[in-house]
C-alpha cells in the first residue's frame, strides 16, 4: 500500500506540473461562473421559441340564466362555447425568427465573456510566470555574491585585498536574501487571484513550466481589419438582425387575427305544459362563430415599426463607436509589443558588453585584487538588466494578449 500510495503521488504530481496556460484556460472556461449564467442565459433565451411559434390560448365561456329563457322547443338555460383566435399567416414564423435572433445575442454574449475570461487569466498568468523568473535570478544573484565573498575572504588571507570587500559581499546578500523574501511572499496574491479567474480553491497549486519566449520586433504586425473579428461587434451585428426581426413582427401587428369557434345551447324539458319535449331531442343550438380583430389604431404600430427602425441605427452607431475605440486600444498594444521588443534587444546587448566587463575586471582582480567593488556593481547592474528584460518580456507577452482580445483570436 505504502508503493501504491507513493505511485499515485508521483502521478498526480505529474499531472499537476504538466498543466499549461491552455488547461488553465480550459479549466477557466469550464469553472467560471460568469460563463456559465451567460450559457444558462442562452439555453432559457431558447425556451422562448416554442412560446414563440405558439397559438394564443383558446377561450372556453360558459352561462346560465337565473331564469330560464323560453323558446318554442324548450327552455334554454345557458350556453357554452369556445373560441380560438389564428395570427396572421405568417406572424408565427416571424416571432419564432424573432426569439431565435434574440438568442442568438445571448449565444454571442457567451463568447464575449470567454474572450474577456481568456484575457484575464493570460493577464494574471504571465506575472506569476514574471514572479518565478525574478527568483530564480535572484537566487542565481545569491550564489554569485556568496562566491565573490569567498573569493575576497581568499584574497584577504593572502594579503592581497581588504577586508572590506568581502563586507561588501556580504551587504549585496542580506539585499540579495531579502528581495528573494519579499518576491515569495508577493506569490501568494497573485496566486489566489489566478484561481478565483479559475473559480476553484484560493490554496490551489499552481504550477509555472516552460520559458518566456524571446520577443522579435515586427511579429505582432496584425491587421487592422482582424479587429472586426472582436466577438462584441458580432453581437451588435446579433442585435441589429434581432431589430429586424422584431421590426417584422411589429409590421404583422397591423394585420388582423381571425378567430374561430362554438357555441352550444342544450334545451330541456318545459313544465307545467302538456307539450313534452325530451331532452337533447337534436333540436338543441349549435351556433358556429367567426371574430375578427381591427387593428385601426396605425399610429401605434406605426410607433413599434419606427422604435426598432431607430433600435437598428442606435446598435449600428455603437458598434461603430466600439470599434474606434478598439483601434486606438489596438494602435496603442501594437506600440507597447514593438517597443518592448526593442526593449529586449537593447538589454541582450548591454548584458553582453556588460558581462564581457565582468570577464576582464575578475581576471584582473585575480591577479591583482584591485576593483572589487567595482566587480560588484557591474555584477549588479548586470542582474538588473536580466531583470528588466523579465519585466520587458512579460509587457511584451500582455500587449500580445491585449491584441488576441481586442482581435477576439
Amino acid at each position: 500500500m505504502r508503493i501504491f500510495f507513493i505511485i499515485v503521488s508521483i502521478l498526480a504530481a505529474g499531472i499537476v506540473s504538466a498543466q499549461t496556460l491552455d488547461d488553465y484556460l480550459k479549466i477557466a472556461a469550464e469553472n467560471n461562473p460568469g460563463i456559465k449564467a451567460k450559457q444558462t442565459e442562452f439555453q432559457a433565451a431558447l425556451q422562448k421559441l416554442p412560446q414563440a411559434k405558439s397559438l394564443p390560448d383558446p377561450t372556453v365561456n360558459a352561462s346560465f340564466f337565473l331564469s330560464p329563457m323560453m323558446l318554442p322547443m324548450g327552455n334554454q338555460l345557458g350556453s357554452i362555447s369556445a373560441m380560438q383566435m389564428f395570427p396572421w399567416p405568417g406572424s408565427l414564423d416571424a416571432m419564432e425568427n424573432e426569439a431565435a435572433k434574440m438568442a442568438e445575442v445571448k449565444l454571442q454574449a457567451v463568447t464575449v465573456a470567454q474572450n474577456e475570461l481568456f484575457f484575464k487569466v493570460k493577464s494574471a498568468w504571465y506575472p506569476l510566470f514574471e514572479l518565478e523568473e525574478k527568483i530564480k535570478i535572484q537566487r542565481e544573484n545569491l550564489r554569485i555574491l556568496e562566491t565573490d565573498k569567498e573569493l575576497a575572504t581568499i584574497k584577504f588571507q593572502q594579503g592581497q585585498a581588504p577586508m572590506v570587500d568581502a563586507i561588501r559581499a556580504d551587504i549585496m546578500i542580506d539585499e540579495a536574501k531579502t528581495e528573494i523574501a519579499i518576491l515569495e511572499q508577493k506569490r501568494k496574491p497573485l496566486e489566489v487571484a489566478f484561481n478565483q479567474l479559475l473559480a476553484r480553491d484560493a490554496a490551489s497549486p499552481v504550477t509555472i513550466s516552460g520559458i518566456l519566449p524571446e520577443p522579435v520586433v515586427g511579429a505582432a504586425a496584425y491587421r487592422d481589419s482582424l479587429i472586426g473579428n472582436n466577438p462584441i461587434l458580432a453581437v451588435f451585428d446579433k442585435q441589429i438582425q434581432a431589430a429586424k426581426a422584431e421590426e417584422k413582427v411589429a409590421n404583422f401587428m397591423r394585420k388582423p387575427m381571425i378567430g374561430g369557434g362554438l357555441q352550444y345551447m342544450p334545451l330541456v324539458k318545459r313544465k307545467g305544459h302538456d307539450v313534452h319535449i325530451e331532452p337533447n331531442t337534436g333540436k338543441d343550438m349549435f351556433m358556429p362563430m367567426v371574430s375578427v380583430t381591427v387593428p385601426i389604431w396605425n399610429k401605434k404600430y406605426d410607433a413599434a415599426v419606427e422604435e426598432r427602425q431607430l433600435m437598428q441605427l442606435m446598435y449600428a452607431d455603437m458598434k461603430q463607436d466600439m470599434q474606434n475605440d478598439l483601434t486606438a486600444m489596438y494602435e496603442m498594444s501594437f506600440y507597447e509589443v514593438e517597443k518592448m521588443a526593442q526593449m529586449v534587444e537593447l538589454l541582450n546587448l548591454q548584458m553582453v558588453k556588460t558581462q564581457q566587463a565582468i570577464d576582464l575586471m575578475m581576471a584582473a582582480y585575480s591577479n591583482a585584487g584591485q576593483d572589487f567593488e567595482e566587480i560588484l556593481r557591474l555584477q549588479q547592474q548586470l542582474f538588473r538588466y536580466r531583470t528588466e528584460k523579465v519585466s520587458a518580456q512579460t509587457a511584451y507577452q500582455l500587449a500580445l494578449v491585449k491584441l488576441d482580445y481586442l482581435t477576439g483570436k
